[in-house]
């Protein structure tokens, strides 16, 4: 037979509610009721979760969370604010990032700050893919990526500076986008695990400067690259940085496309590379309306 949540969560307001006067000297130190009213709290939220009703179970495991507090349990209260992020994650996501960012805050009080960037990219995450919210994931990511870097988990720290990177650039702040790009770049310069992506981040800081209409930056950029890295020279990808400035800078469309169909026959172009692309052409057709 199942527990009925209710009944806990009764029993656990009970424990925590305040006593005084002759009663205290019988219910044991505030603590340690606080600390059986966690347990009965998260015994109801377990049940709700049984129930698969994860917004009940969410609001209980906060309450556990709450209580765990007033011990001065954080690394606990932090725990179970994963499991009320967890709970919430599927129905209420503005309530999954809340209690998420509280579990951050503690990890980090803690100096728990490797774990604190993992839950800071799943928190980055939902404001992406649940909230929409491009300029609180992008926050996010990169919060999470300085505390990687600063834990010397550099890998972990160059893929969430992507992240901003490729958000930021989709959201129009090409000068982030070009930073974060090339902050991974000259990471990966001397490691040969990584090496090979450099081509790909020295495209796409290329590309932010030239949709942000600066070819002047994107020439200089260019040639930065090359002297950073001279094989970069030799690939398709600074071939068609080349061929983009050169069009862009000509105002012709129809060679623009041609040397995208033609680069695209070798290397696919991704999502995002056609997004930028795009925004890259509309201001080519903008220019010629303009001279129109």
């Amino acid at each position: 037979m199942s527990l009925d949540p209710q009944v806990l969560i009764a029993k656990a307001d009970k424990k925590a509610a305040p006593v005084s006067g002759f009663s205290s000297f019988f219910s044991g130190g505030s603590s340690y009721r606080f600390e059986e009213a966690a347990e009965l709290y998260i015994q109801a939220a377990n049940a709700y979760r049984l129930q698969k009703d994860g917004r009940a179970a969410g609001q209980t495991f906060e309450k556990a969370a709450a209580a765990q507090q007033k011990t001065d349990s954080k690394d606990e209260a932090a725990n179970t604010l994963v499991e009320a992020y967890k709970a919430y994650k599927q129905t209420d996501p503005e309530d999954a990032a809340r209690v998420l960012s509280q579990a951050v805050h503690l990890f980090t009080l803690r100096g728990a700050f490797r774990r604190a960037a993992g839950y800071q990219m799943d928190l980055g995450s939902i404001y992406e893919n649940d909230l929409g919210n491009v300029e609180l994931a992008v926050e996010a990511y990169e919060k999470a990526g300085d505390w990687y870097f600063e834990d010397q988990a550099e890998a972990l720290a160059n893929k969430a500076f992507i992240k901003v990177a490729d958000l930021a650039a989709l959201n129009g702040n090409y000068a982030k986008s070009v930073e974060k790009y090339e902050q991974v770049a000259k990471q990966s310069l001397n490691n040969q695990l990584t090496k090979w992506s450099l081509k790909d981040y020295f495209l796409k800081a290329g590309l932010c400067h030239i949709a942000a209409q600066d070819l002047v930056a994107a020439e200089r950029a260019l040639n930065q690259y090359i002297e950073w890295e001279p094989t970069f020279a030799t690939t398709r990808e600074c071939q068609l940085l080349h061929d983009v400035i050169a069009t862009v800078k000509e105002g012709d469309e129809k060679q623009f496309s041609a040397k995208l169909y033609e680069y695209d026959q070798f290397s696919q172009l991704d999502k995002w590379k056609t997004a930028i692309l795009l925004k890259i052409k509309g201001n080519i057709e903008a220019a010629e309306d303009d001279i129109l």
